[in-house]
């Protein structure tokens, strides 16, 4: 059977620019990880309800609803009470008062950095709080610490049709399966089957 990897942990990465978004993927999966994206709060939240994440790297200025909003409403929302625990590492390319630091910071968040922080130092940040993360909700990896390779294929499915959602989160089932290249009945089948949940 062909084995795949187990990933060091799943990110979840908030973050509206997609340049930098894409580069800080690339960091993380060059670094073990697993990780997921999200252009905004609400695509955040979405990620929350279908993924078991580990870690959280929010940016603190987003459209819509900012960081420290995202942060409140993971904090108080009953909703995402199982994700409460999850790190968070908040960061800015702006300048931001001490004030505003202090207030993230207060809440919980594990780190406030710029975007200008080195990707050493980031990795550094990230293996440390995953690792406690990890010790703190027990977390232990299979036996083997591979996925087979049919349960991957099933990983980046979910994925795949989970990111459309987001995307188009208002556009009939028709139109998303269209996009996909799948018949609608086959969709309806994938979203029941993974459980997939928009907010």
């Amino acid at each position: 059977m062909v084995m795949v990897p187990h990933p060091k942990g799943t990110i979840l990465l908030i973050e509206d620019n997609a340049s930098f978004q894409q580069n800080l993927a690339v960091v993380f999966r060059s670094a073990g990880y697993e990780t997921l994206m999200a252009g905004s709060a609400e695509e955040g939240f979405a990620v929350l309800l279908n993924y078991k994440v580990h870690l959280i790297v929010l940016d603190y200025r987003l459209p819509g609803m900012d960081g420290m909003q995202f942060f409140e409403e993971l904090l108080t929302d009953e909703k995402y009470a199982e994700a409460r625990c999850i790190p968070v590492i908040a960061m800015t390319g702006f300048p931001i008062t001490e004030e505003e630091k202090q207030k993230f910071l207060g809440k919980g968040a594990k780190a406030f950095i710029t975007k200008s922080t080195g990707f050493g130092d980031l990795k550094k940040i990230v293996d440390h709080e995953v690792e406690a993360y990890k010790s703190i909700i027990n977390f232990e990896r299979d036996e083997t610490s591979r996925f087979s390779l049919p349960d991957y294929l099933s990983y980046i499915e979910k994925q795949i049709i989970f990111r459309a959602l987001i995307k188009n989160p208002l556009a009939p089932q028709e139109d998303i399966a269209r996009q996909l290249g799948i018949p609608r009945s086959t969709l309806s089948r994938k979203i029941s089957e993974y459980q997939l949940r928009l907010r």
